[in-house]
């Protein structure tokens, strides 16, 4: 199979999967068993007669429920995706366009993080195989990856916050700090395109915890893959070829056994990706970092129907498309892939 042969399916099975998630979504909304106008409009829906009407119309809630499953279908194509009652009727598309950055911005800086210790870890517990050194990283990573990202947030948000008072306690900027023009609509993109240093240190500075949290609940994973990774690549015919060659330990381990073995590392970050975007929902909301996952835990409380279907959707796209990149990604580093093997 050629890359461009492996992308088009990767891609294909990307849109059934997205199919999937708007019928699914939609189906279970409308088999709650309450008032579909409740569902659309909250408990309030008696106060306003008038967009009762409008959502009866706007959304054919008097036909069958295939044909709302169209109508569905064709307002989510045009980016309507309906009013959230949670924030004062405001459009769910403006509430997403305002959160949906912020919450990238954090997925990418615990993605980085959790490369990055899960390489550093996974590199030095390979090297020091059976050393109280690799006992030691492989129960560090163990706690990590068993505890819930909402009880790691609570852990150094005391611990941080409280205790040595380094970072903030929330937010996603201060009050104080003048917050970039929108570019890209990423508020810490937008602050190095515009040159306002004091904005990007802010946001980073608010943005470190939350996205530590999230990597020290998802890095030991990777650390746990390269290390067998490399301990296994450590056994095969050319690494011991190498050594009969005389090349010396550091440059096998690290020249040719740490390179092979980064190709499992590559296909993991799918995984890693979808695990750190739905984290997101707690540790969002325990630094009050107003991203899409604070919104979606405002729209179950409020049971603001819109948001919450709308944000199903969103956290959908942004996993399988993540997942298409590293894919390609994937079809790009892998030898039997790109030479068609």
């Amino acid at each position: 199979m050629n890359p461009l042969e492996f992308a088009l399916r990767r891609l294909l099975f990307a849109i059934v999967v997205l199919l999937s998630v708007l019928t699914i979504t939609f189906f279970l909304s409308h088999n709650l068993g309450i008032n579909p106008i409740v569902a659309w409009l909250g408990k309030t829906a008696s106060a306003h007669p008038q967009l009762v009407k409008l959502y009866i119309t706007e959304y054919h809630l008097n036909d069958s429920l295939w044909v709302q499953y169209y109508y569905y279908l064709v307002g989510i194509l045009h980016g309507n995706f309906g009013y959230s009652t949670s924030r004062g009727f405001v459009p769910v598309l403006t509430v997403i366009s305002e959160t949906l950055p912020l919450t990238l911005q954090l997925v990418f800086l615990g993605f980085v993080f959790t490369l990055g210790l899960g390489i550093l870890f996974g590199v030095l517990s390979a090297r020091y195989n059976h050393t109280p050194a690799d006992e030691g990283i492989r129960g560090f990573y163990l706690i990590g990856y068993g505890s819930p990202p909402f009880f790691v947030a609570l852990i150094l948000l005391v611990l941080f916050t409280l205790v040595f008072h380094i970072f903030p306690s929330g937010g996603a900027f201060s009050p104080t700090v003048q917050q970039p023009t929108p570019i890209t609509g990423i508020p810490l993109l937008d602050s190095l395109l515009e040159g306002n240093w004091s904005a990007f240190l802010d946001g980073i500075e608010h943005a470190i915890l939350p996205a530590l949290a999230l990597a020290l609940t998802t890095f030991g994973v990777v650390t746990r893959v390269l290390r067998t990774s490399i301990l296994d690549v450590m056994q095969t015919n050319y690494i011991r070829a190498a050594r009969a060659r005389g090349l010396s330990e550091n440059t096998i381990f690290y020249g040719h056994a740490f390179r092979n073995a980064l190709i499992p590392v590559v296909s993991l970050s799918s995984v890693v990706l979808t695990w750190l975007i739905t984290g997101t929902v707690f540790v969002e909301n325990v630094f009050s970092y107003p991203g899409i996952g604070q919104y979606l835990v405002n729209a179950l409380t409020s049971e603001d129907y819109p948001g919450i279907m709308a944000t199903a959707i969103v956290f959908a796209v942004v996993i399988v498309i993540g997942n298409l990149i590293v894919d390609i990604l994937y079809a790009v580093v892998d030898p039997q892939i790109r030479l068609g093997e």
